[in-house]
């Protein structure tokens, strides 16, 4: 391409350019991912279904099926899980970096995070 089909597409890059970086207002900005929100519904048997981060659209009755997924399906894939690292104690394992100090948690923190009653 000549330097004149570059001086005609300059306007127009420069446009996408600043529509790029600019956030729409009200936009709102990266979740903070230590805020769960549980949503509740109710399933075909009328049983309450959690919409869970990173559940992929599957349901648990109990905390520990809803830990083990995130380790065994969500862990693989660089998704956030818990390790299990002392006898009420839950360590936050993810992919970010750099990592500052581990992010723990007792099983009743979790339970009430998640919406958990066992």
């Amino acid at each position: 391409m000549s330097v004149n089909g570059f001086e005609k597409l300059a306007p127009i890059l420069a446009v996408l350019a600043a529509g790029c970086a600019e956030k729409p207002a009200g936009a709102a900005g990266p979740p903070d991912r230590t805020e769960v929100v549980v949503a509740q519904n109710e399933n075909e048997d009328g049983q309450a279904a959690r919409s869970l981060p990173f559940s992929h659209g599957r349901s648990f009755a109990t905390l520990d099926e809803y830990l083990a997924h995130l380790r065994d399906r969500a862990g693989p894939i660089g998704q956030p899980w818990y390790r299990k690292v002392g006898a009420d104690t839950y360590e936050l394992v993810t992919t970010n970096v750099p990592r500052g100090r581990p992010e723990r948690f007792t099983r009743q923190q979790l339970m009430e995070r998640f919406g958990f009653t066992r």
